[in-house]
């Protein structure tokens, strides 16, 4: 297996809490996890530090905030360093869209940011699975639900997968109705099923996706990165509601 991302002696601290002791884990092109974990146990910061590093917006951000170890890519170049070039698909929790944003315009400057060509028919096919075709030319800001803001955020970052095989998601089903989830689902097994070497570190509450079978979750007693098979509940084989959420 071929390693893509490192921790080593990695210790995160905020203030005086100790978020983790220490981190050794390894995580290999083509793995597929959960990343589990109370609220405020610092799942989305671990994801944050691997797509941007240990940056001032992160200090200012979270008070306190000390970062020891290493994050190393595939290169062995410390991804803590905020300098280091990395090409990463992530999917944040709250979306953040220009006044004058439309969906079609957010395809583009995503494809743009990562250096390839904007696929417009790849884009249409995409929003027409999601049932939104119709609206990609109006403004998000003004025409659109919190739902479908999360939507064109999703489809803006599958689009980044023709530039890199990582996809960090953190929540990627809030504001989702029950079918447009189980569409995000059928849309990244498919890519998966085209592209093996796809790695996908997701957190979520909610565990209506199948695309995984590998949970990955803190052990603050034995101060380690534990792994377990991931079940989902069936969700996806109910008609009408989801009750795998927690």
């Amino acid at each position: 297996m071929e390693k893509l991302i490192e921790f080593k002696d990695v210790k995160i601290t905020l203030g005086e809490r100790v978020l983790f002791p220490r981190i050794n884990f390894t995580i290999n092109k083509g793995d597929k996890y959960m990343l589990l974990g109370k609220n405020g146990s610092g799942k989305s910061l671990l994801l944050e530090l691997i797509f941007a590093g240990y940056t001032n917006e992160l200090k200012h951000r979270y008070n306190g905030l000390k970062v020891e170890g290493k994050i190393l890519d595939a290169d062995g170049n410390n991804l803590l360093d905020p300098s280091v070039h990395r090409k990463i698909s992530y999917v944040t929790q709250n979306e953040d869209f220009h006044d004058n944003a439309t969906f079609l315009s957010e395809g583009k400057t995503a494809c743009r940011g990562v250096g390839i060509d904007f696929d417009e028919e790849r884009f249409d096919e995409l929003l027409e699975r999601f049932d939104i075709k119709l609206k990609k030319r109006e403004k998000i800001k003004k025409n659109v639900s919190c739902g479908e803001g999360k939507i064109i955020h999703l489809i803006t970052r599958i689009q980044k997968l023709d530039a890199t095989n990582i996809l960090l998601l953190d929540e990627p089903l809030n504001h989702l109705s029950f079918h447009n989830s189980k569409v995000f689902n059928d849309i990244i097994e498919d890519i998966a099923a085209e592209n093996p070497d796809l790695t996908v570190i997701m957190i979520s509450h909610c565990r209506a996706v199948n695309f995984t079978d590998k949970v990955m979750q803190y052990n603050y007693e034995r101060q380690i990165m534990e792994t377990r098979p991931y079940k989902a509940y069936n969700c996806f084989e109910i008609d009408d509601e989801c009750f795998g959420c927690e």
